[in-house]
Order: structure tokens, then sequence, then C-alpha cells
């Protein structure tokens, strides 16, 4: 979605500020502190968190301000998938939500040990979980872990950064004469928080602990 529009908090409340009529187009008020805000293409993630440490996950929707849903957890390392929402939690478990409902769909233990920090990748409709030394699959049905191996030319050992298949169709690249938006979201590192700070995707983008 193209449009000059922009996101932006205050306290508790975020907004849409549209500069070409010089207003604002929707506003929306929070219970608790905005500590993060992130777009990706029609949706935008709100952190929230409470002066008691609570934080939660809410998610908006860009063109009206409707809120869809809000999850009592931060999320990390996010992919979505049509309508799934694949993401990592604090208790090292992988969910899976529907986008537009936030209903549960699986929610999988982590298959490497605790003290790891595996990445995840999309790649050929296939998401991959791994670590220098391991790799797994996750079925986007039902939340199932196989063990798995990348192709032959990528080496778990040697990848360092990706920007995988979601990455790069969210990505909004600058044209050749400067114009234009240039959007960036970290997802591959299930270590760094999402919506952590102003621009939303700003974790920790290496974390390639050893399994």
């Amino acid at each position: 979605m193209k449009t000059n529009s922009i996101i932006i908090s205050e306290k508790k409340k975020v907004l849409k500020y549209s500069p070409k009529n010089d207003a604002f187009e929707w506003e929306l008020n929070f219970k608790h502190r905005v500590t993060g805000i992130s777009r990706i293409d029609d949706y935008v993630f709100v952190t929230t968190s409470s002066n008691w440490g609570k934080q939660s996950t809410n998610l908006i929707y860009f063109e009206s301000g409707e809120k869809l849903w809000t999850k009592d957890e931060i999320f990390y390392s996010i992919h979505i998938i049509d309508d799934l929402i694949i993401y990592a939690n604090k208790t090292k478990h992988f969910c899976g939500i529907n986008l537009k409902t936030g209903v549960n769909i699986f929610s999988t233990k982590s298959p490497f040990k605790w003290w790891a920090t595996p990445k995840t990748m999309l790649l050929n409709g296939q998401f991959y979980l791994y670590t220098s030394n391991k790799v797994f699959l996750l079925n986007l049905k039902n939340g199932s872990i196989s063990e798995s191996k990348l192709p032959n030319k990528l080496d778990p050992k040697e990848i360092s950064l990706v920007l995988d298949e979601f990455q790069i169709n969210i990505n909004n690249l600058p044209s050749a004469n400067g114009g234009g938006d240039a959007h960036a979201f970290i997802g591959d590192a299930s270590g760094g928080d999402f919506g952590g700070g102003d621009a939303g995707g700003g974790g920790d983008a290496g974390g390639g602990g050893d399994a």
C-alpha cells in the first residue's frame, strides 16, 4: 500500500497523520504506555507496557485504525505468510495465529537447547529454524517440527544475516530517483524484541547460537 501517511505515538495513544491534509486520520487510545510501533503493509503492530511490567502486542488495521486483537506477550522473529503470523515468544515456543482474528493455531516448543538462539528463514515456501549446528522445518499448518537441511549452497555455519522471502517482499526500496519511502524489517533473529523501539523491528539481528 503506497501512502504518504505516517504513524506516530504519544504516551498512551497511536495516531495516523496525513501530510496532504495536515490532519490526523484516526487516533487510538491504549490503557498502557506505547513502547513500540511497526508497520507491515496493511497492519500496524503496537507494543504496550504497564507500570508493573506487563507487555502486550496489539494489531491495528492501518487504513481505519481498527484494533483487530491484543496478545499479552511480545512477538519475536515475526513472519506473515498469507493469513498466518509466525512468531517466537519468551517461553521458547514457535507460535502460529490467524492474522485477522488472533486465534491460536499452534504453539510448538523449540527443538533447540534452552541457551540456543535459533534463526528463522522462509525459503521456497519452507519455514526453517536453524543454528550453526542443526536445522529443522516448521510445518505451517499444524506446528510440527522435523529435522532437515538447508539447500546445498547454504551453509548455516557461515550465514550471519538473512533477508528471506517475507522480508524482501515487505521492504519498499527507494526508487532510482530517490523518491518513495524505504522501510526495513528485521525478523530472522528470535532473540531480538519486536516493537521495542521507534523503528519497531529494532532487535538483535545476530544470535546464531549453537544447539
